[in-house]
C-alpha cells in the first residue's frame, strides 16, 4: 500500500471520528463516508476553506444573541436529507451561496432572523469543496444549538398547522362558490355567470369568513371587479406564489405572522371552464359573455389567461388563538 494511500485512509479515520463524536449536530441524515482519494481531498480542502470564508458568521461557538448567521450545523441539518446525494446537496447549496434568494433558501427562521446573506464572490470549485466537507462532516454546534432545534421544530410543526387551516378555508370558500357559480351557469350559460359574480362573489365569499370566522378575500394583480385588486402587500405575496409555481413547486402558499391574526395566502389557478370568461376574447369568450363582461366590468383586466395560469391568491386572516 502506497503513502498516498495511507494518508487519505488516516483522513478518512480523523473525518469519520468528528463525525461520530462532534457535539451537537441537530438530526441531519447519516451520510457514509466515502474511501477514495478524490472525494477524501476534496472533504479536506473543504475544511480550510471553511475555516477561512465561514466561520466569522457561522461561528461554531457565539451564543444566539451575538450571532450574524445560523451555526454550519444548522446549515446541514437543513439542507441534508434522508434521500440527498453529495450532488444534489452540493447543487442546492452552492447556488444559494452564489445567488442568495428567499426563493432558494430552505432556511426560512434564519431568513427572518438574519436577512439574506450577501453573494460568496468564490470559484465554484472551492464553494463544491466546502459543500462536501459540510455534507460529510458533522459540523460541531454551539451549546443552545439542540434546544434551539427543538423550538424551531415546534414552531414549524405550529406554523404548518396554519398553513393547512388556513388552505381548508379558503378550499371551503371555493367549495360554495362553485357550487352557486355552476347553478347561474346552468341557469343562464357563461353570460348569467357574469352577473352572478358581480352580485353575489364577493358577498359570499364575506359570509363564508364569518361562517368559519376569519376573513376571506380573492385578490389579483389583474382584478375584474375593482374591489379585488391587490395592495401592495399582497402583491408581493402573489409574485412570490408566481415565482415558486415557475420554478416547479407543488405546494406552493405564503405565510405572514402578525401580533394578533395570522394570514395565508394561497394560489387562485385558471382551468379550461374559467376560460369561458377569462381567456382570450377572440378565442374562449362568447360574444354575449363579452358583451356582459364590457357592460359591468368597463376596466376589466382579467382576460388573456390560459388554462394553469395564477389568476390571484386567497387572502385568509385568521385571529391568533387568545
Amino acid at each position: 500500500m502506497s503513502i498516498r494511500d495511507n494518508f487519505f485512509r488516516y483522513l478518512a479515520a480523523i473525518i469519520l471520528a468528528g463525525a461520530l463524536f462532534s457535539c451537537g449536530g441537530g438530526e441531519a441524515a447519516a451520510v457514509t463516508m466515502p474511501t477514495d482519494a478524490e472525494t477524501l481531498a476534496l472533504i479536506s480542502r473543504g475544511e480550510g476553506l471553511i475555516a477561512t470564508n465561514c466561520y466569522s458568521c457561522h461561528s461554531t461557538d457565539a451564543p444566539m444573541n451575538e450571532r450574524l448567521a445560523p451555526p454550519m450545523a444548522g446549515v446541514r441539518s437543513h439542507y441534508l436529507t434522508d434521500t440527498s446525494s453529495l450532488a444534489g446537496f452540493t447543487e442546492e447549496l452552492v447556488r444559494f451561496v452564489r445567488f442568495p434568494d428567499k426563493s432558494n433558501s430552505k432556511m426560512p427562521g434564519a431568513l427572518r432572523r438574519f436577512s439574506l446573506m450577501p453573494a460568496m464572490p468564490l470559484p465554484e470549485e472551492e464553494l463544491e469543496a466546502i459543500a462536501a466537507y459540510i455534507f460529510y462532516t458533522d459540523m460541531e454546534a454551539p451549546d443552545w444549538f439542540e434546544a434551539h432545534q427543538k423550538e424551531e421544530r415546534q414552531a414549524m410543526d405550529a406554523r404548518q398547522e396554519l398553513v393547512a387551516e388556513g388552505k381548508s378555508y379558503a378550499l371551503q370558500t371555493k367549495a360554495v362558490l362553485g357550487k352557486n357559480l355552476m347553478a347561474a351557469i346552468s341557469e343562464g350559460g357563461a353570460e348569467g355567470a357574469v352577473g352572478f359574480c358581480n352580485t353575489r362573489a364577493i358577498p359570499l365569499t364575506d359570509s363564508s369568513g364569518q361562517a368559519l370566522n376569519v376573513r376571506i378575500r380573492r385578490v389579483s394583480d389583474r382584478p375584474r371587479n375593482p374591489d379585488n385588486a391587490a395592495d401592495s402587500l399582497q402583491l408581493e405575496q402573489l409574485n412570490a406564489i408566481r415565482d415558486e409555481l415557475a420554478a416547479g413547486e407543488k405546494e406552493v402558499f405564503r405565510l405572514t405572522e402578525m401580533e394578533h391574526e395570522v394570514i395565508g395566502y394561497y394560489p387562485i389557478m385558471t382551468n379550461v371552464m374559467c376560460l369561458q370568461c377569462h381567456g382570450e376574447k377572440t378565442k374562449d369568450i362568447s360574444p354575449a359573455t363579452l358583451s356582459a363582461l364590457e357592460a359591468l366590468y368597463p376596466e376589466d383586466q382579467a382576460v388573456g389567461y390560459a388554462a394553469n395560469q395564477l389568476r390571484g391568491i386567497w387572502v385568509v386572516s385568521m385571529p391568533r388563538e387568545k
